[in-house]
């Protein structure tokens, strides 16, 4: 891995093509509810998740995949199977007492929305999730919602079941529904492989998007989340790409002479800003995606790239060394000057806006190590969030809470998952990782 800004390493390719509470949960923990009873976990709220119908049914699936992010989550236990002091349906009422004798907190009804009394189906199938949330200690529902089941099945749903419950809890919205696009390097002597791929949140289920033996970079999602854009080669040359997630359809953005590369959406999905090159200086561009037109953003001498829109799509911040050293400037895409952040280190660089567009993540290059520093831009009062020594590419997840970087270690990539409370745990400890991007939530 690199402890150099993304625009170098861009010009090196170009050169010559190729050169602490939150903790991670093993899968098979996930799956196993930790206790019978729940009276002995005080610290945490104890939840059990009953899927109502029958059992063979197509979303009866649901229940474990609920319960498994819960549990990723952090803060609940779930009430193990045995323990359930009834098997309740839509039709009969929830005997509070029996569920509160147990410990349970909060249950949790999953099931076929065409069984739900007073729920509208769609289709003769069992085409949408129902889902009840009960607060047993209150005695009442406090969460009622139909979640639609694709094709692919019920995991989808399930995972926005579980996210919906923890915001109702916490107050702000769970993570199991969304992903993280990364990639990951593989060393065969002097050889090098490159795997773009995207797993959940916690590491699980991955999926590979494009291969090569040549460098992938820069994932960049879509706002609706079903396309990846990316950086590549193709023969040698720099290419930008965009991938459909639904279809596996390929698109070749741009392959100009130079530097193509480092993609970034705006808000509305319409709009991809890039640092190209055609050869000489490398700027920040527009394609408007609809008609291929090109808009050149940026002319100053130096070099920029690095992009990040602000959630409202009114303006980006931008990496570059056009004073002799990287920093981050912000510019309003309607016109004006670019207006440069406070300076951190020696080098201030990878601006990553956070969903509320209240403040910035960004890498301070303190020469031999690197952090990552929030500046909040109300009022300029900085912060760092990790320490070192050599971490870059912040990445927000979609409800604010925390971002994903990644940071070398042991010359090996790894990717972490830093939340703004502090905490910290680690994803796919066992690969050589780098250039993660979180994705938008998919509803």
């Amino acid at each position: 891995m690199r402890r150099a800004l993304t625009l170098v390493i861009l010009l090196a390719l170009a050169a010559c093509r190729s050169t602490a509470t939150l903790q991670a949960m093993p899968a098979a923990a996930a799956t196993a509810a930790p206790a019978v009873h729940c009276a002995s976990a005080a610290a945490s709220r104890c939840i059990a998740v009953v899927a109502v119908g029958k059992p063979d049914s197509p979303l009866a699936d649901a229940r474990a995949i609920t319960g498994r992010d819960l549990l990723h989550a952090g803060r609940f236990v779930l009430l193990d199977t045995q323990g359930f002091p009834q098997k309740p349906d839509w039709t009969q009422p929830i005997r509070y007492a029996d569920w509160q004798a147990q410990g349970v907190d909060y249950l949790v009804l999953e099931g076929a929305a065409d069984s739900a009394p007073g729920v509208q189906t769609v289709g003769a199938q069992a085409s949408t999730l129902h889902l009840r949330l009960a607060d047993v200690r209150q005695q009442k529902i406090i969460l009622i919602d139909n979640l639609p089941v694709p094709q692919a099945g019920v995991a989808r749903a399930a995972h926005q079941a579980s996210d919906l419950i923890v915001q109702q809890l916490t107050g702000v919205r769970g993570l199991a529904a969304t992903s993280i696009a990364y990639v990951a390097v593989t060393q065969a002597g002097r050889a090098s492989s490159y795997r773009l791929a995207i797993s959940d949140a916690y590491g699980d289920d991955e999926k590979v998007i494009a291969e090569s033996q040549e460098p992938l970079m820069s994932p960049a999602w879509s706002p609706d989340g079903h396309r990846l854009a990316y950086g590549g080669y193709e023969g040698g040359r720099s290419a930008v790409y965009l991938r459909d997630l639904d279809s596996g359809k390929l698109t070749r953005l741009v392959s100009e002479k130079g530097i193509n590369g480092a993609p970034a959406w705006s808000p509305d999905g319409k709009t991809l800003a890039l640092t190209l090159s055609f050869g000489h200086n490398p700027d920040i561009w527009f394609i408007e995606l609809a008609s291929g037109a090109r808009r050149h953003i940026t002319s100053d001498p130096g070099i920029e790239t690095e992009v990040s829109w602000s959630p409202d799509g009114k303006r980006i911040a931008f990496t570059s060394d056009r004073g002799g050293t990287a920093r981050v400037y912000t510019l309003a895409i309607d016109g004006g000057a670019a207006h440069q952040l406070p300076a951190y280190g020696k080098q201030t660089s990878n601006p990553s806006f956070s969903p509320d567009g209240k403040s910035l993540a960004v890498v301070v290059d303190e020469g031999r190590d690197s952090r990552l520093g929030l500046i909040h831009l109300d009022g300029g009062a900085f912060e760092f969030l990790s320490s070192g020594p050599r971490d870059e590419k912040p990445s927000f997840a979609p409800n604010g809470a925390m971002l994903v970087y990644a940071a070398e270690d042991e010359r090996r990539g790894q990717l972490k998952i830093r939340a703004l409370d502090g905490s910290l745990r680690q994803l796919h400890p066992e690969e050589d990782v780098r250039e993660p991007a979180w994705s938008p939530y998919l509803n």
